[in-house]
């Protein structure tokens, strides 16, 4: 039992090890692409967000600030 533990232990250490790498400054580029975001519109999103708030009357849960009738 005891070695079965210490086995998948060292796979599981060996797995997370693999992931990290180092990033070279002159490949940060790549990363920081939109593509690479999880929400690749973010001002959409809120907008959207306050739009779906403000018409089904359903205020708060979202970490939306304000109120009112949706007007500026």
């Amino acid at each position: 039992m005891n070695a079965k533990i210490g086995l998948l232990s060292v796979v599981f250490t060996v797995t997370v090890l693999g992931g990290c790498s180092t990033v070279k400054p002159w490949e940060r580029e790549y990363l920081a692409d939109e593509i690479m975001q999880f929400d690749p519109d973010p001002l959409k999103t809120e907008w959207h967000q306050h739009v779906q708030e403000v018409l089904g009357g359903d205020r708060g849960g979202l970490n939306g600030s304000g109120g009112g009738c949706g007007c500026r």
